[in-house]
């Protein structure tokens, strides 16, 4: 094999999801055993995320495993192959209490801080979870980082005042919201902010300047876009500092 073909194969291993520091742990449930993608770290935070993305996903891999060797772990749930659900919004629903709960509290049992993820409708997932966790559990969750997060019960009207799902403002955990500029949903993010604390959670809303909303997953990615993608990983620990005053991650 020439030297240019070596690096070309090189190239392919180091880029490809399958390669990067992954584990799969299985969570056995009552009437399940859910797969969760482990991206070990030795540092003592633990993001646990709710991707949906049925292990597909290569923008929050490659993301997962840049924080993992920052020294924050990652955990990545695979619910819908475990309840054989399709991937449509109506499915988070039908994902049963006791099947977060049992993602959660393993999670915790690693003794590190445990922090939710999501984005777009799977942050109503976020918030149910931390909702069953603190109405049973004594210890408490570290934070949410909730991604462009899409929590109204029916499509918004402009100039009237959204209602949003029953969860929000059930939670007592430090929360951040990220929000594209680029997006409607921009406008609303006070009054989300607002609302969410209602229920004692500290909450803290930052704009990514030059994106629109889920900017990761696009087909047509722009150019700030394509730059914040390749950033996401910082942009999450800068999250997570804002959430729990971490300096140090090792």
């Amino acid at each position: 094999m020439n030297f240019r073909l070596f690096l070309y194969f090189l190239l392919l291993a180091l880029l490809s999801p399958a390669l990067w520091a992954k584990e799969t742990r299985t969570i056995a449930t009552a009437d399940a055993s859910i797969e969760v993608r482990v991206f070990a770290a030795e540092g003592q935070a633990l993001l646990l995320g709710f991707p949906f993305d049925e292990g597909k996903s290569r923008a929050e891999e490659k993301t997962a495993a840049a924080l993992a060797e920052d020294g924050i772990e990652v955990w990545m749930t695979d619910f819908l192959s475990a309840y054989m659900l399709p991937n449509v919004r109506s499915s988070r629903a039908e994902i049963p209490s006791d099947a977060l709960l049992a993602v959660i509290e393993a999670a915790i049992n690693t003794g590190k801080k445990v922090y939710l993820i999501a984005s777009g409708p799977d942050t109503a997932l976020v918030l149910r979870s931390a909702r069953l966790w603190e109405a049973s559990h004594k210890q408490p969750l570290s934070g949410a980082v909730l991604m462009f997060p899409r929590l109204f019960k029916s499509e918004p009207v402009p100039g009237v005042i959204p209602e949003y799902i029953d969860d929000v403002g059930r939670t007592r955990l430090p929360l951040m919201l990220l929000e594209g500029e680029r997006t409607p949903n921009r406008w609303g993010i006070k009054s989300l902010s607002y609302e969410l604390g209602k229920g004692g959670s500290v909450v803290t809303a930052k704009l990514i300047p030059g994106v629109r909303g889920y900017f990761f997953k696009r087909q047509d990615p722009n150019r700030s876009e394509e730059v914040v993608t390749s950033q996401l990983a910082g942009l999450i620990k800068v999250s997570l500092f804002y959430l729990g005053g971490f300096h140090h991650y090792d």
